[in-house]
């Protein structure tokens, strides 16, 4: 199992100038709470940045400003960290552990957008795998 086998796709993502009450709308819409910052053309999108809605909620209250006034690049994390689609499961734990991060947008190895992956995501399927594993105990020990 790789990290192109379980990230979310297509990864929503929006110009570099787009206002953050777009960057909101689109996470409301979408029901996701980080949407990616690619530079253009956006038809072939290549990560910049990445935008939470904790990244939203304290722009709003350090620049007490509307957020129609503000970019995606004025609050945007730079340079985030990314997957590659063949990643293993573990590589992709490691790494985020790492940096820190409970999200990373998932690349081609070309570097092209294709999803994004979450802790959420991984937890999932290491439980999924545990879960045969632990089935697959529980038949033997039935035999024994």
């Amino acid at each position: 199992m790789n990290v192109g086998q379980v990230c979310s796709r297509p990864a929503i993502h929006v110009a570099a100038s787009a206002s953050l009450s777009k960057v909101a709308r689109l996470m409301y819409q979408h029901r996701v709470g980080t949407v990616l910052v690619a530079k253009e053309p956006l038809d072939h999108p290549v990560v910049v940045g990445i935008v939470t809605d904790r990244d939203i909620v304290r722009a709003q209250l350090e620049r007490a400003t509307a957020l129609s006034v503000l970019s995606a690049e004025d609050v945007m994390t730079r340079d985030p960290l990314e997957l590659c689609e063949t990643d293993s499961l573990a590589d992709a734990i490691q790494r985020m552990r790492a940096r820190g991060v409970r999200r990373a947008p998932v690349v081609t190895q070309r570097g092209i957008l294709v999803g994004v992956v979450s802790t959420d995501d991984l937890v999932r399927q290491v439980a999924v795998e545990l879960s045969g594993l632990a089935t697959l105990l529980s038949k033997q020990h039935a035999v024994m």
